[in-house]
């Protein structure tokens, strides 16, 4: 008698080995496989955020078993470290980060021996085990007013990040008290996880308004100047154009009229301060070209009304548009 229920005992030892190693735990629908930023404009101070879940079930198979999920992120293929992550497009760098709470306050990094990144799972209490989820939720954060985050070629640029590897959910399966993470896992989820962000070239225009200065014949040539602020994002090509003006729409024979008769004064805007380069568009003259550099850039409209029969008296005026492209 004594020997068979020695037997017994150890069939049932054998059994519990058995199941135990068929505990298993995967991610499951609603895991975020891509965190998008969409589109952002580096140039604006606000911050852009976004938030994304790791959903994981396991599946226990005997009453009672309960599990550690650990929830860790390593360093992605474009960032230096977990502290200065940066989205990447070829070697342009955009800064970023995720954290484990709303606040953006917690970076995400390996797991530690409390919530949100140790999650304790207990079978449920049927006989034969079942399935039990847990959802890990983690938010990003890009921030506002990076002036020297480049598009390339021109164009809008899709910035991103992979964490093939380094992006894990560890496991360990066991009975009673458990462990607090970080683990030696029984089993590691990898989480294959991107960030992505596109960034919008831009540009921002102002000008100031030029002022001839009072003159009461127009015997000699007279000259004022005004500027142009540009802010463009940084690497990316623009042109600024201006047109011929609201009284004779002509680039290469602007006018300004009087206030309230017909006749008008002849005068000219150049590029430069010797008067060769006409500052034009597509219909006369030349656009002034340049290239973005993320933060404002100044040019100087330089202004000059020629030696000219004299109107009658008082206040001339035309109205140009300048136009950027880029």
């Amino acid at each position: 008698m004594r020997i068979a229920l020695l037997l017994a005992a150890l069939g049932a030892c054998a059994g519990y080995t058995g199941t135990a190693q068929a505990n298993t735990c995967a991610l499951s629908a609603g895991t975020t496989a891509t965190l998008d930023f969409g589109t952002v404009n580096p140039l604006l101070p606000g911050d852009t955020v976004a938030d994304g879940t790791v959903a994981v079930t396991c599946n226990f198979s005997l009453l009672a078993i309960g599990a550690r999920l650990c929830f860790s992120l390593g360093v992605g293929n474009t960032s230096p470290s977990i502290a200065a992550r940066a989205l990447g497009a070829g070697t342009n760098r955009m800064n970023y980060n995720l954290y484990t709470d709303a606040a953006h306050s917690q970076v995400w990094g390996t797991s530690t021996s409390s919530g949100p990144t140790s999650v304790l799972l207990t079978g449920p209490l049927v006989v034969g085990g079942g399935p039990v989820s847990t959802t890990f939720r983690f938010y990003g954060k890009l921030p506002g007013n990076q002036p020297l985050v480049s598009t390339v070629n021109n164009a809008n640029t899709q910035y991103s990040e992979n964490y093939a590897t380094t992006a894990t959910v560890d496991v360990v399966f066991g009975l009673g008290g458990l462990a607090n993470c970080p683990v030696t896992p029984t089993q590691r989820i990898l989480v294959p996880l991107t960030v992505t962000a596109l960034v919008q070239k831009n540009c921002t225009i102002n000008a100031t308004d030029l002022m001839f200065p009072p003159r009461g014949v127009l015997n000699a040539a007279t000259t004022g100047t005004s500027t142009i602020t540009v802010k463009c994002t940084n690497n990316n090509a623009f042109s600024v154009a201006l047109n011929g003006g609201a009284v004779a729409n002509d680039v290469l024979a602007r006018k300004m009229k009087h206030s309230t008769a017909a006749d008008t004064v002849g005068y000219q805007l150049y590029q430069d301060g010797n008067y060769a380069t006409i500052w034009g568009d597509a219909s006369g003259g030349s656009p002034r070209t340049g290239t973005g550099t993320g933060s404002n850039q100044t040019f100087t409209v330089y202004g000059r009304v020629p030696a000219q029969a004299t109107p009658r008296p008082g206040d001339y005026k035309d109205v140009v548009t300048a136009t950027i492209t880029f």
